[in-house]
């Protein structure tokens, strides 16, 4: 199975000439989704979203000389690329060459370089991230995702960007950071201390809101913090902690607003028991790492 993945993997670099689009990665991402739930199926069992692109382990740490694009705008070069992929189910940190710190939640892949070179520090990230930003006033430190880059200068934020998810977040714990979304009718944001912005691509709109970033940052710790956020948005939060599929009936399900928080040591069955609670009528049922939720 791994060298089923490797050569299909292979087969989207080579067509992408060489270079990391926003298309590209997605692919990468699409292409380790499909092939990751056909080996599940094969096995009895799958969990959706459980990996991502493990593409960018295969193919992009195996290149030197890579150059992220978005369309035709060439970004930055990224000499002797490497990566890291979390499973979901895991939190995984990891300290860049600038001493910057990096904790990446489940179903996350960083792509950055060896050493950072030139008068810009910049890595690309598929999932969430906490950040930790190394000062260096000189070297402006940029998050880019596929649809908005963050320029830090010495702060700390968590950037939230899950291919399969309709938003993309951003918020700042400390210091000040700017959003650039080309997309976006306002193209250029300036975030200041515990503010959130929340950009949905199908839209093309933003929305920024005063948050307790402390409680957005704490997933790192074992905690999930939710405010007013939808069913899908707690469902994938819980997917990417226990490792496991999450399956509903509803659509409406995208419109609510739950206010939640889960500790560390709750199992999966007591988050399950805590949702069952805050919406009235609903029920679930669960076969192994399958999910079904009804309302």
């Amino acid at each position: 199975m791994l060298d089923e993945k490797r050569l299909s993997m292979e087969e989207v670099w080579k067509e992408s000439g060489g270079e990391i689009s926003s298309d590209t990665f997605h692919e990468f991402v699409r292409m380790g989704k499909r092939i990751e739930k056909a080996e599940r199926r094969r096995r009895g069992g799958w969990v959706a979203g459980c990996v991502l692109a493990m593409a960018v382990s295969v193919a992009a740490v195996s290149f030197a000389g890579i150059t992220l694009t978005r369309k035709n705008d060439v970004l930055a070069p990224l000499d002797a690329t490497r990566s890291m992929t979390v499973m979901s189910g895991k939190i995984s940190s990891l300290t860049l060459p600038d001493g910057t710190t990096v904790r990446l939640n489940g179903g996350s892949t960083l792509l950055y370089p060896e050493s950072f070179n030139g008068d810009k520090r910049i890595v690309y990230l598929s999932g969430e991230g906490n950040f930790m930003v190394a000062s260096d006033p000189e070297h402006p430190f940029i998050v880019k995702t596929a649809y908005m880059d963050i320029r830090a200068l010495g702060t700390t934020f968590c950037v939230h960007s899950y291919v399969n998810e309709p938003t993309v977040r951003t918020t700042l714990k400390e210091g000040k950071v700017r959003v650039d979304i080309p997309s976006a009718e306002i193209p250029s944001y300036i975030l200041e201390p515990d503010t959130q912005l929340v950009f949905s691509p199908a839209q093309s709109s933003v929305k920024t809101s005063k948050v307790d970033a402390a409680r957005v940052l704490s997933w790192e710790s074992g905690l999930l913090c939710f405010s007013d956020a939808s069913f899908p948005e707690v469902a994938g939060a819980l997917e990417r902690r226990f490792n496991v599929s999450i399956s509903y009936n509803s659509v409406d399900m995208r419109n609510n607003a739950l206010n939640v928080r889960f500790l560390p040591d709750e199992t999966l069955d007591d988050a399950l028991e805590i949702l069952k609670m805050l919406i009235p009528g609903s029920s679930y049922k669960r076969n192994g790492d399958r999910v079904y939720y009804q309302f």
